[in-house]
């Protein structure tokens, strides 16, 4: 009878003990990544809103005061610089940066075990950001631009986006040569072998779009529709030419 009340006890036992394992791989590997994901499409959801406010922005229009009150709503993904030109600060470069993970993510990363990053790391890290450019309280340059690491080149792919004006432009390091109003810049890249043969086909991993008011409206509405699934895909975006969709 003793034996029988001692099996029964470890029986329970065991069984309480697969429960609190059960539950940890829950809170350790189900609740984090849907909380990533979760996330991911929130910020989808304020990247578009954000894209929304850059488009109503005009450089060499809008004052830095009304640009700041534009993207108030966003502040709090809001980080302060400034452009330097052989070590001096010549613009202030603000930049509002939305990515698909939350802080957190990035704070515990580097305290957890390489099985558990492999498993929080599941959607392919995307930025979106809008980076406004001010000197002498007025806006002369807007940068909307979104990167994706990719896993085989210390390049990310990207699309960047820079609204220019006439009134500021000159001189500006940024600007294209021969610049007339709107210009598409593609980097295209190809696999090679030993052999300098190409593998595949060529890829275009950083796409540059450069625009001022001389563009026509559908060359601006095309310039400004990136892709902002690319923050919720579990399989990335894989090229500049998925991000934003546009050539000349």
């Amino acid at each position: 009878m003793m034996y029988s009340l001692y099996a029964v006890g470890m029986r329970l036992r065991a069984r309480k003990i697969t429960a609190l394992l059960a539950a940890a791989f829950i809170v350790f590997a189900v609740i984090p990544p849907l909380i990533i994901l979760s996330n991911s499409w929130h910020r989808r959801s304020e990247a578009a809103r954000l894209l929304t406010r850059a488009k109503m922005l005009r450089p060499g229009v809008a004052t830095e005061t009304e640009t700041r009150n534009a993207l108030s709503p966003f502040n709090g993904y809001l980080v302060h610089g400034w452009e330097s030109i052989s070590g001096q600060p010549t613009a202030a470069r603000d930049s509002y940066d939305i990515s698909n993970y939350p802080g957190w993510t990035m704070r515990i990363a580097p305290h957890l075990p390489a099985w558990v990053n492999e498993r929080i790391w599941f959607l392919p890290y995307t930025i979106f950001s809008v980076s406004p450019r001010f000197r002498n309280g007025e806006l002369v340059l807007l940068e909307v631009s979104e990167y994706q690491p990719r896993l085989d080149s210390i390049h990310p792919y990207a699309a960047i986006l820079r609204v220019y004006s006439t009134n500021t432009e000159t001189n500006d390091p940024t600007l294209p040569t021969n610049f007339a109003g709107f210009v598409v810049n593609p980097i295209e890249e190809v696999r090679t072998d030993e052999n300098g043969k190409a593998i595949g086909s060529r890829l275009v991993s950083r796409k540059y779009v450069s625009l001022d008011e001389r563009a026509s409206s559908e060359q601006f509405a095309r310039s400004f529709d990136f892709q902002l699934d690319c923050l919720t895909s579990v399989f990335g975006c894989q090229g500049a030419k998925r991000i934003l969709a546009i050539g000349e």
